[in-house]
């Protein structure tokens, strides 16, 4: 039974992570009024492999990541340049609109959810610093195979929230015509401000 704790700490602190309006799953609510629902499902798998790919290298390399803080730190430098051309790229979408209309493209929806996922260098350290914290009080085990289950959870989590945020798109292309036409220029805003928030931990702290 000791794979239940890891698995349901992984939901759980998933779920916390995704509840409030981000990057990640704004960005799966405009894919979801920009090419369909099914877009929104394939974007929130890719961010579902992205997502375990993280926490499987977050609780694996637990003790690595601790020795070596900048490992950390190039991923925050990263994250600055992508943030800022991901907000750049939303800006003129924003700013040059296109009707809505269901992607034809195979693969594509799946690419954007784990480069989204997968380019935010705050998860690695969050499911870093919520597993360590968990295993340090007893609540959960990240010995082989234990670990995994904990990573499955945050795929699984990950998963079923951006489905729901999928979800959420439609009643908004339905009810709330104002927020869809400017949802670009908020998710614009949205990597703006992580860029920012990156690069003051990246460049100034201390």
């Amino acid at each position: 039974m000791d794979f239940i704790s890891p698995l349901f700490f992984g939901l759980l602190f998933t779920f916390i992570g995704l509840l409030l309006p981000g990057m990640v799953n704004m960005t799966a609510v405009s894919i979801s009024l920009k090419y369909g629902f099914r877009s929104g499902m394939k974007y929130s798998a890719g961010a579902l492999i992205a997502g375990f790919i993280q926490a499987a290298i977050a609780v694996t390399f637990a003790g690595y990541l601790g020795k070596h803080p900048e490992v950390i730190a190039f991923l925050k430098k990263a994250a600055v340049v992508v943030c800022l051309l991901l907000s750049i790229v939303y800006l003129r979408i924003a700013i040059r609109p296109k009707p809505f209309r269901t992607s034809q493209r195979k693969g594509m929806p799946i690419m954007l959810g784990f480069a989204v996922n997968g380019m935010n260098a705050l998860n690695i350290p969050y499911f870093f610093t919520t597993a360590t914290f968990l295993q340090a009080r007893g609540l959960i085990r990240l010995q082989a195979p234990y670990h995994l289950f904990f990573a499955i959870g945050v795929a699984i989590s990950t998963w079923g929230m951006l489905a729901a945020f999928a979800r959420f798109a439609q009643y908004i292309e339905q009810h709330a015509s104002y927020l869809a036409r400017h949802l670009n220029y908020f998710i614009s805003g949205l990597f703006l401000i992580l860029a920012m928030a990156q690069m003051a931990s990246a460049y100034f702290k201390g």
